[in-house]
């Protein structure tokens, strides 16, 4: 096969890129002199094609072979059973011979139309959840995948299986900074970011100070736990119900809410949302995340002026007009909190949106209250 090396490169560029496997597959329809190709996201079983990538193969009969036909095909049930990480020869590996594939309802319903005659199809990655396969097709005329020609596709399976596993790492944690982005825009409240195992993966700072306050929770392994076995029955009830809802993506974004009562004191409130941030993703961990909000009714806003002249090189003063801001939007009460002329506060809130590349009030509160200079 020509082009070997720079089919290697194409195959690298997928794990940054899974866009680049179509124009990988292309190439490798070319350099093999075939008609197209399909990389199969299946099941672990093999047998539910849970997403594709499709070369050269109408629209309406991928989904007829993914709907029905992917059983169909003689040589799937072999196929399961040969060793992954390699192609096989439909002509030369698989007990079904050329005559009797003609003799299939495969052949004579799907791939006949398509003049699909031959093919080489192999396993090229499989876990515990699902499985890909990848599968190249001549017509007749193209004729029969050789020995020679399964052994050059073969020597790319263990450059696919690299990438894939790449792509996985790669794209669960694009996945898990998306999710927590999202979590930050929803609410200025301190949060807390658990995946679809309800492992926490994420606090703000307010978060974290915030439970190590509170007496009723606690983070033990890793998990969100509320001292009282009906809340925290309640809490978990929440948290599968948002899990479900960002599996089905059809979720209402105002999520769920919690309140629970303490002797002597305001309400704590939950509020628990669902995040499925959209990351292209053959491999990795699933895009299911919740978000936990806390609102203490009687917790005082507070912000680290350090913290924040470190984030974005404020001075002194403008970093305690900052702090200021969060705690009142009266500029007279900045003013004679800062001990500043209310011209000075206005200039400083002019350099403090220019170094927070922020244009208002409103988008400098929302930078504020969730980022990591805010103490709770």
């Amino acid at each position: 096969m020509v082009k070997q090396t720079h089919l290697i490169d194409q195959i690298y560029a997928t794990a940054s890129d899974p866009d680049a496997w179509t124009p990988m597959l292309h190439e490798l329809i070319e350099a093999t002199g075939s008609r197209s190709a399909r990389m199969l996201v299946l099941n672990a079983e093999a047998d539910k094609v849970t997403s594709s990538i499709k070369i050269n193969i109408d629209d309406s009969y991928h989904r007829q072979y993914v709907d029905y036909y992917v059983n169909k095909c003689p040589w799937r049930p072999e196929l399961r059973r040969r060793p992954p990480g390699r192609l096989y020869s439909t002509y030369l590996h698989f007990s079904c011979r050329q005559p009797d594939f003609y003799n299939t309802e495969f052949f004579n319903d799907w791939a006949r139309t398509q003049d699909i005659h031959h093919g080489i199809c192999g396993t090229i990655y499989q876990d515990d959840d699902k499985t890909i396969q990848l599968l190249i097709q001549r017509t007749r005329d193209q004729g029969h995948y050789t020995e020679a020609d399964a052994d050059a596709v073969n020597r790319l399976v263990p450059h696919m299986q690299h990438s894939l596993l790449i792509a996985g790492k790669i794209a669960g944690s694009r996945a898990q900074a998306e999710a927590i982005a999202m979590a930050a825009g929803y609410e200025a409240l301190p949060f807390l970011v658990m995946d679809k195992s309800l492992k926490v993966i994420f606090f703000t700072s307010a978060a974290k100070s915030l439970i190590s306050e509170i007496a009723l929770l606690e983070i033990k392994k890793d998990k969100l736990f509320i001292k009282d076995e009906l809340y925290n029955k309640r809490l978990n009830r929440l948290l599968q119900q948002c899990l479900k809802a960002a599996d089905s993506r059809l979720f209402h974004t105002a999520g769920e809410s919690l309140a629970i009562q303490r002797p002597g004191s305001q309400d704590l409130h939950l509020v628990i949302r669902p995040l499925h941030p959209e990351i292209p993703l053959l491999l990795g961990q699933s895009g299911l995340y919740v978000a936990v909000y806390f609102y203490e009714p009687e917790a005082p806003v507070t912000i680290d002026s350090e913290r924040l002249r470190s984030l974005y090189a404020l001075s002194e003063a403008e970093a305690r007009v900052a702090a200021a801001m969060v705690a009142t939007p009266d500029s007279a009460e900045i003013s004679k909190q800062c001990a500043i002329s209310m011209h000075t506060v206005r200039s400083h809130v002019k350099s403090i949106f220019a170094k927070t590349q922020t244009h208002n009030r409103a988008e400098l509160m929302k930078r504020l209250l969730t980022g990591p200079a805010r103490l709770r």
